[in-house]
């Protein structure tokens, strides 16, 4: 591991991966509820059909590839991998929270919680990008 820890770049900063390891076991708890018990979280909702079931099941399956990818960029220590998994992260919650506010023609509960999570996000994107400038000065 210590060609592959060379070629990674700089590690992840403390905050940066107590953030990440947040990440996970929220992204651990979403999946459950997505895939488990969807009105527990989303009053209302109920999974009748198919496609409703596939919605469901294949926004858990986001999510869970989502948290294997925030896994291995904290497996691997690497500040670069978890700047782009956070990157992808706060493309994907953008795009959410615009389908959010065309279904419902106004923000509601969820709209909010995503746009303050890709907030946070970005300030630690930021933080990981500062770190890998930093050491691309440095090297």
């Amino acid at each position: 591991m210590s060609k592959l820890r060379g070629s990674l770049g700089p590690r992840i900063p403390l905050s940066a991966k107590v953030f990440g390891w947040l990440l996970v076991i929220v992204g651990l708890y979403f999946f459950y509820v997505f895939t488990q018990v969807p009105g527990s979280f989303f009053p209302g909702v109920v999974i009748e059909t198919y496609s409703e079931k596939f919605g469901l099941y294949s926004t858990g399956a986001r999510v869970l590839g989502s948290v294997a990818g925030l896994v291995f960029a904290l497996w691997l220590d690497s500040a670069a991998l978890l700047a782009l998994m956070l990157a992808t992260r706060i493309f994907i919650e953008i795009g959410d929270i615009l389908v959010g506010l065309i279904l419902n023609q106004a923000p509601d509960a969820n709209t909010y919680a995503l746009t303050f999570t890709a907030g946070i996000e970005t300030v630690f994107l930021i933080i990981l990008l500062r770190v890998l400038i930093r050491a691309g000065r440095t090297s």
